[in-house]
């Protein structure tokens, strides 16, 4: 899919409006660590990273394979805005602005400016297909790159700006969206019927606050 371009930058990248944005100096996705405040942590992989988006796609896929059609496109709420097909899109843009500008060296990531493919809003097996595309494509392009600086542009009160960002840190924040978009997914799919699991669009750190929660419990009894 052809994302739309976004403006080319005036000013020389990591310069924008006499501002001087931070260059990010990439550390080694594998065996390294960072330190913070004098504190050695272990800095998680791009391959855990890709993993957790790759695990929250794959439950998604599960649910659109046994959604009925009719649902997909099905309008929930008093002012039927609510619609699981237009969420399934929105995932699947962000996904897309990631893959965009990360398909060459000269892209600005802009989340704001996203395709906005109506037609996977509509039709349950091509948001099914495209997600898992995005799967495969994600495992292919990140599990084995270190760390890569980006500058995104974000728009604050209609002032674009450029920040600098990171492959990894963007990855985060895309697992944590589709998640949060998933836990919506669900509520509207279990109002219509649908059985879904008790762990879907849950967040990786709740499920492990849980799973410690219910250890201590055991080890108490």
């Amino acid at each position: 899919m052809k994302q739309k371009e976004p403006p080319k930058p005036e000013h020389q990248a990591g310069v924008d409006m006499g501002i001087a944005c931070v260059h990010m100096t990439p550390w080694r996705a594998s065996g390294d660590f960072l330190r913070i405040n004098g504190k050695r942590m272990n800095a998680m992989t791009s391959h855990g990273l890709v993993e957790e988006n790759v695990h929250a796609i794959g439950q998604l896929v599960g649910l659109l394979d046994e959604l009925p059609e009719n649902l997909y496109r099905q309008c929930f709420g008093s002012r039927k805005q609510h619609v699981i097909g237009k969420h399934v899109r929105h995932i699947i843009d962000h996904y897309s602005s990631l893959l965009w500008v990360t398909a060459s060296g000269d892209r600005l990531l802009d989340y704001e400016n996203r395709d906005r493919d109506l037609a996977l809003e509509t039709d349950r097996r091509a948001g099914r297909n495209r997600l898992a595309e995005i799967s495969q494509t994600l495992r292919r392009r990140f599990e084995a790159q270190c760390s890569n600086a980006l500058l995104m542009r974000h728009n604050s009160d209609g002032q674009p700006k450029k920040v600098a960002t990171s492959v990894d840190r963007e990855l985060v924040f895309l697992a944590s969206h589709t998640v949060h978009h998933m836990a919506l997914i669900g509520m509207l799919a279990e109002q219509a019927g649908v059985e879904v699991s008790a762990d879907f669009g849950v967040h990786p750190s709740t499920l492990r606050y849980l799973e410690k929660q219910a250890s201590g419990l055991a080890e108490s009894a």
